[in-house]
Formats: structure tokens, C-alpha cells, sequence
């Protein structure tokens, strides 16, 4: 029986030819005694199924059947991973499998893009990997949602794997050890919960804001926390804000998690955010204009998660309308999804403008054929800038500078970027000058 098939027929009278369109882009399903799997392409597809579909293909699936099959709805992304673990999971010997077998194998730090905002936290766990217990115990991360925390433990925890392959770990969140908890207590084997936590060499707790009135949870957490502590065992807890704002919590174990290294991890600027889009895209399989990054970066505004579903929408939306990715298409994909605000698109005058003050030159100077070595310099970097910041051509830029072709934009692009590598000053001027303009 070709279930899928029967459900699109029930649904297509009821929907138009672009929803139509989108139901038959199902390759594939599979069905089982009591469960019916549909494999999406990707997590954009997966929640406009649940949330528009999943009542009817119940619905339809238990007519066909006569069962009432449970339907999941699984995306590419998923399925994916899932292989990945299982491969771990293969590869591990059995006794490192029940340590680490929580860890997600992309969380490393080769995927983590460092900017200001996370940078502090960075090097304060790379530090702990390669020192566990003798300094930053605890180490305290906290911050937003979707900021990255959740990586770091996972990096913190593959990076300490790579330096000792026999490192005993456990990575849990504060509500399931809270679970876990309340399992061993009804078995009545709190002492067996006790010793599958004392001979770990790392701890890591995440989302510990939740223990936040469990008084019996924090209880049993105190004494295990104190157990590691005093062995010199490391500990590594992340929270949605700093140890001062948990209320709700105990005195005593606020005051642990004080005592050790308390590090902010806060939302990305401009400049992280576009080489967290580059990398996403790349590794997506997106070819996005520069204008596209510019705007995704300048008007989402919340976290890399939102980044990231921003970027998922507009491939599903291109993949599926099959349609090239542009500015005029992101802004459309993206009005009704995240809180973008209106943008000035930034000019190349706006530019020359602020090159221009900022080296206390002539804006006429920069646009004439001057050779003063100041003015010089102005005029490449404001050149760079345009081609990197704009969506112009370089034909383009090079009548805003006038000049008689783009060959001269070229060669200053190319001798900017050269110098960005050779001297430090000047490659901190040319990053100063692009962060003050994404911030207009």
C-alpha cells in the first residue's frame, strides 16, 4: 500500500498547487506495525508538515490502516545525525560508550566560529581541557539562548577526549539529572547514583537555572559537586544568567558556583555573525550573495540559532520555488519569520565619507589623482571597503570613484588585502573602518 500517495490524494482537493507541490516533494516513508515515518528533506520542510498536516495524515493514515499508527516526521539533519551517533557509538568500547555517548560529534571547537562575544569563554575552557581541576573549578558559562553555550561544554568535552582517550566524562542538563535522580530514588539506590559520579575526571551540567526550587535535587548536587572538589575533579556548569540572579537556589551552592571562574557568553556582533553565516553556508551548500549576508547579519538580531533557521528558510524556499537566492527573496522569506528591521542600504558616498574623516583627508582628494601617501591609502581602503560592503560592481565602484575602469578598484583591493596581511596596525585600521560601518 502506498500510504503516502492515499494521504495526498485525501489532502489535494483542500489545498492550492503550490502546497500540492510541496506534499508530493515526499520521496520518501516508511511504515511500520505501529508507526508511520516521513522523511523530510530538511527541519524547515519537517515543521511545515507537523504544524499544517499532522492531524489529517493521523487521521487518514488510521482510515487506510485501521490502526492508530503514530506519525513522525523526520528531517534530513536528523537522520544524519543519527548516523553519526550510531558511528560513535560503533567505534567507542562499551565502557566509553556510557560515558560520553550524550556528546554531539559536531560540537567542537574546529565548528565554533570565536568572535568578542564568546571569547573569553573559549579560552577559559580550552584552558580547563588541558588542566582539568586545577583552575577555572567551576567554570560558570552563562548567557541567552541559542548564544552557543551548549558547544562549548560538547567541545570542552571532545577536547579533553583528544589530549586522554581514557577521561571518564559525564555531559547531562540540571532537568535530567534531576530525572535521573528521581529513577535511582525510587529504586531506592541513591548510593549506586552517588558512584556513578565519583570517579569522573569532568562534570559538565547544563542549564543549571533549572534546578532552580528543587530542593532535593540541589541537595544530592551539593554533595556530588563537593565530592568531585575536593578530589580536584573539574566541573563545568552553563546557565541563562550569572550565579548572582539564581534565585531559588541554595546559599551553599551558589556560593560554589562563584568560587570558581564565571565567564559571559554574549549575542555576536556584526562581524561574527557574517562568519557564522559563511560557514553555515558553506556548509549547507549555499551560494548567498554578499548583499544577502549583509542583510541576514544587520537584521537578525537575536541569536545564532535564529541564524541558522534564517539560513535553513531561505534554502527550502529557493530549493523549493526553485528560485535564485537574492536580496528581494530573503527579505520576502524572512519578513513573516524573525523581527527585521528596515535598513539603509550603505552607500559607497557613505563610505568615502567616513574613510575620508577618518584619515582627515578631502573627500575631492580621494576622488582626484592624488599621490600623497595618506590620501593614497584612504582611497584603497575606502575601494575595499565598497566591493566587501556593498552590493556594487566593480564597474560600478570605480565611477563612483572616478575612475576610467574597474582595473584600479582591483589593484587596491589586491594591495589592501596584501598589506592586511603583513602589518597589524594596518589590518586593525581597515577592521575598525568596516565595524564602524556595519554599525550605521
Amino acid at each position: 500500500m502506498d500510504i503516502w500517495s492515499s494521504i495526498v490524494s485525501y489532502i489535494e482537493p483542500k489545498v492550492d498547487k503550490n502546497t500540492l507541490k510541496l506534499l508530493k516533494g515526499i520521496k520518501e516513508t516508511k511504515l511500520s506495525d505501529n508507526k508511520f515515518q516521513i522523511y523530510a528533506p530538511d527541519i524547515v520542510y519537517k515543521d511545515w508538515l507537523e504544524s499544517k498536516f499532522l492531524k489529517v495524515i493521523q487521521k487518514v493514515a488510521k482510515n487506510l490502516t485501521g490502526k492508530d499508527l503514530a506519525v513522525e516526521v523526520i528531517s534530513q539533519e536528523e537522520v544524519d545525525l543519527r548516523n553519526e551517533k550510531s558511528q560513535i557509538e560503533k567505534e567507542l568500547p562499551q565502557d566509553k560508550l556510557i560515558r560520553n555517548i550524550n556528546l554531539n560529534p559536531k560540537y567542537t571547537f574546529s565548528n565554533l566560529i570565536i568572535g568578542n562575544c564568546n571569547k573569553i569563554a573559549y579560552k577559559a575552557a580550552i584552558a580547563v581541557a588541558e588542566n582539568p581541576g586545577r583552575i577555572y573549578n567551576p567554570l560558570f558559562i552563562y548567557g541567552g539562548v541559542g548564544l552557543g553555550k551548549t558547544h562549548i561544554l560538547h567541545a570542552t568535552a571532545h577536547y579533553m577526549l583528544s589530549k586522554n582517550p581514557r577521561a571518564n566524562i559525564i555531559y547531562t542538563t540540571a532537568d535530567a539529572f534531576m530525572s535521573e535522580l528521581i529513577a535511582y530514588m525510587q529504586k531506592g539506590s541513591i548510593l549506586d547514583f552517588r558512584r556513578r559520579y565519583k570517579n569522573i575526571d569532568l562534570l559538565l551540567i547544563d542549564d543549571v537555572q533549572f534546578l532552580v526550587g528543587k530542593e532535593r535535587t540541589q541537595v544530592e548536587f551539593y554533595y556530588i559537586f563537593n565530592a568531585l572538589h575536593l578530589i580536584g575533579k573539574q566541573v563545568i556548569l552553563s546557565s541563562d544568567t550569572p550565579p548572582s540572579k539564581l534565585k531559588g537556589i541554595q546559599e551553599r551552592l551558589l556560593s560554589r558556583f562563584s568560587s570558581g571562574l564565571i565567564v559571559e557568553v554574549k549575542p555576536p556582533d556584526i562581524d561574527t555573525k557574517l562568519s557564522i553565516i559563511r560557514k553555515k553556508a558553506t556548509e549547507m551548500k549555499m551560494n548567498l550573495p554578499h548583499d544577502v549576508m549583509l542583510f541576514i547579519a544587520k537584521t537578525v538580531n537575536t541569536n545564532i540559532r535564529e541564524l541558522e533557521g534564517s539560513l535553513m528558510k531561505i534554502k527550502a524556499y529557493s530549493e523549493i520555488m526553485d528560485r535564485q537566492i537574492t536580496l528581494e527573496m530573503t527579505r520576502e522569506v524572512l519578513k513573516d519569520i524573525v523581527e527585521v528591521k528596515e535598513i539603509e542600504s550603505l552607500s559607497i558616498e557613505k563610505i568615502q565619507k567616513e574613510v575620508a574623516n577618518y584619515f582627515g583627508v578631502n573627500i575631492n582628494e580621494i576622488l582626484s589623482s592624488a599621490r600623497k601617501k595618506k590620501v593614497v591609502m584612504a582611497r584603497q581602503i575606502a575601494m575595499y571597503l565598497s566591493r566587501y560592503l556593498t552590493d556594487k560592481s566593480l564597474n560600478e565602484i570605480s565611477k563612483a570613484f572616478k575612475k576610467k575602469d574597474h582595473t584600479t578598484v582591483i589593484n587596491a583591493i589586491e594591495k589592501v588585502e596584501s598589506q592586511m596581511k603583513k602589518d597589524r596596525k594596518f589590518k586593525l585600521t581597515v577592521e575598525f573602518l568596516r565595524d564602524k560601518l556595519l554599525t550605521l
